[in-house]
Parts: C-alpha cells; structure tokens; sequence
C-alpha cells in the first residue's frame, strides 16, 4: 500500500486527544478511519421529520368548486402538529393517458376545507418504476426552468430527483423542472409539499396590504 502524509489542522486540546489514542498504539490513518466511519454511520439528516398515522381507503377529496375525486386510498402523516394526506389514485393527464396520480392535502381544523398543496403524475415507465413526477413552481407560481431549479433554496435539497418534466413524461412542459420519485418516497413528496405551501403562504403575506 502506497502511503501519503496527511496533514491535519487541529486545536491544541484535540491535538493532545490525538497524541493520547496514538500513544495507544494507534496509527494517524486508524483515528481519521474510525472519524469518517463514524460521518457515515450517522447518515444525512431527513428533510423532514414525519409520521406515519394511518390509512384512509377509499379517500375522497373535495376541490373548492363542489366536485369530488375519488382515490383508492391515502396514508396519514403527522409532520410538527400538522397532518398531511399523501393520497393515490388514476386520472387522464398529459396526452390524455390514464396515469397515476398522487396529491398532498393539508388537513384543516376548525372545519376549514382540506388544500392541495401538491400533485404528482405517473411517468411514462410508472408501470415499472413507480416513478411519479411534479412540475416545481416558484414563489409566484410559475414553473421552474430546468436551469432555474438550483438557484431556489427549497429546492436545493432535491437536485439529483430534479429532471427535465418532458424527459419523463413525453407529453409533459418542455424546459421545465420536475421533481421526480418513487411513489412510496414519503420524505421527499412530504418535503415538496411543505415548502410549496411555504412558499404560497409568504406569496399571501406580500400581497396582504398592512393596515
């Protein structure tokens, strides 16, 4: 094995650590090992702290204009005080194919009607992958360009699920950023959904005029 110096920048007091394990009879390279093994067993942090409470089956959501959807069924989650239903079930959509759909609803106390805060649709290969997909707005609401998508903080966390929408749904937007994942990935579609409602909450706040 080919070895190399390794130089270490370190305080005075975790210098001495060092000096103590080493006169333990273990090498620089063993105490930098067990470091890094020890980053990876910790794992990255979840985007979003969730739990799951349940099942609904069959669901049944109401849009604001009186009609119903119906979906076979929707898991509860329970997400910092708030609850969320991850909802599943088919809709033509995109070249009027048959295609899985998924939606996010924020539930609603106080008898306040349940919102959409996400959609997702069945890639072309849903069949196989269970891949869905959902177009990525911006705080206006306007759709996010494929080049757009990592200068938006909320979305920085998602870049290797982000791809072109008309790459994965051959009749999607043309140009524009998708975010693209499994349908049973909760962590993502949850954290998607909390930032988009985030983000059309302070679109709310600015154009609210101050009295």
């Amino acid at each position: 094995m080919k070895e190399k110096e390794i130089c270490i920048e370190v305080d005075e007091e975790l210098y001495n650590e060092i000096l103590e394990i080493r006169g333990r009879g273990h090498s620089l390279v063993e105490i930098v090992k067990a470091g890094i093994e020890a980053i990876k067993k910790a794992g990255t942090p979840p985007l979003v702290a969730y739990r799951c409470c349940g099942e609904v089956a069959p669901f049944r959501f109401r849009w604001p204009d009186g009609s119903y959807e119906d979906y076979e069924r929707a898991l509860c989650f329970e997400v910092s005080g708030d609850v969320y239903y991850i909802a599943y079930g088919f809709r033509e959509a995109f070249g009027g194919n048959v295609r899985r759909r998924v939606i996010v609803v924020k539930a609603s106390l106080m008898r306040k009607p349940q919102q959409v805060v996400a959609e997702f649709a069945g890639t072309d290969d849903w069949i196989n992958t269970k891949l869905v997909a959902a177009l990525l707005r911006k705080h206006d609401d306007s759709y996010v360009g494929i080049d757009e998508a990592q200068n938006i903080p909320e979305y920085k966390p998602l870049g290797v699920c982000i791809e072109e929408h008309a790459k994965v749904i051959k009749e999607g937007k043309k140009g524009y950023a998708a975010l693209v994942v499994k349908e049973d990935d909760y962590e993502k579609i949850l954290y998607y959904a909390i930032k988009r409602l985030e983000m059309k909450r302070r679109k709310q706040e600015t154009q609210t005029p101050s009295t």
